[in-house]
């Protein structure tokens, strides 16, 4: 009997040897597993935060209006927005006219969605108070369409009117957004910022060899700029209930209310 036991247990050892490895090594490969799982988590979290690069932005405003202000920028890179290059003339706080643009160059990937859903005061990090309104403005530079909205901004307990912009390009590889405000305590003008708009000059080539050949094609047009108040088409004011004597009645019949 002991030497049947023996040769049983000596044949079942290499079948042991075998479930223990596959089991050690099946352990092994599920922690890499786990542990890749984690490392492609804080990676995919890396590239979502802004990554500043040492490098200024490729372009800037030839506007009279802010000749005399040297501007400050900064270009900053991540995966939800791509490259994002800002300048700005002035300052936000004090009593002048200010001035920030936006130009940002999307993934590859990103479509026409992420380049129309973004916010411009949030893209500069304007965490302050402001007020949106609904008067808008369509502005046409040599560069394609832009849409204005009036607002007012929260500036050290002084509200600032500001225009919050947007472009509207027929092409996804390039958006151009920011702000204007006026320093004098009046609404800005919406012909002004377009004309300043239209004077964005190329210092360098932009990272996107698509972006850099559109902003250049169209800085050889002539110049063009102005501005009109967006019309509303939909009557959305309050509209009061007719009289019971009328619910008969066939539309047709009478006039609404």
């Amino acid at each position: 009997m002991r030497g049947q036991y023996e040769t049983i247990t000596a044949g079942a050892m290499p079948a042991l040897n075998v479930a223990g490895a596959i089991i050690r090594y099946g352990f092994y490969a599920v922690g890499m597993l786990v542990f890749g799982v984690i490392a492609l988590g804080i990676m995919s979290v890396w590239k979502v935060v802004p990554k500043k690069i040492n490098a200024a932005p490729a372009f800037r405003i030839a506007s009279g209006e802010f000749a005399g202000k040297t501007p400050t920028g900064s270009v900053v890179t991540s995966s939800a927005y791509g490259r994002v290059e800002m300048l700005q003339y002035g300052e936000l706080n004090n009593r002048n006219s200010d001035l920030a643009v936006v130009m940002v160059i999307p993934p590859l990937t990103s479509g026409v969605k992420l380049a129309q859903d973004l916010s411009t005061p949030d893209l500069l990090k304007l965490k302050r108070p402001r007020i949106m309104s609904n008067t808008h403005h369509d502005l046409e530079t040599r560069f394609g369409e832009f849409r204005a909205t009036e607002m007012r901004v929260d500036t050290d307990g002084r509200w600032k009117q500001c225009l919050s912009y947007r472009s509207r390009f027929s092409t996804p590889i390039v958006l151009i957004t920011g702000w204007y405000c006026d320093g004098s305590g009046s609404k800005p003008s919406p012909n002004a910022l377009a004309c300043s708009l239209d004077k964005i000059v190329l210092e360098q080539e932009i990272a996107s060899k698509g972006a850099d050949n559109f902003i250049r094609e169209r800085m050889g047009k002539p110049a063009r700029c102005k501005a009109d108040p967006v019309s509303q088409t939909t009557d959305t004011g309050h509209r009061g209930m007719s009289p019971p004597s009328r619910w008969w009645q066939p539309s047709a019949t009478y006039r609404r209310y």
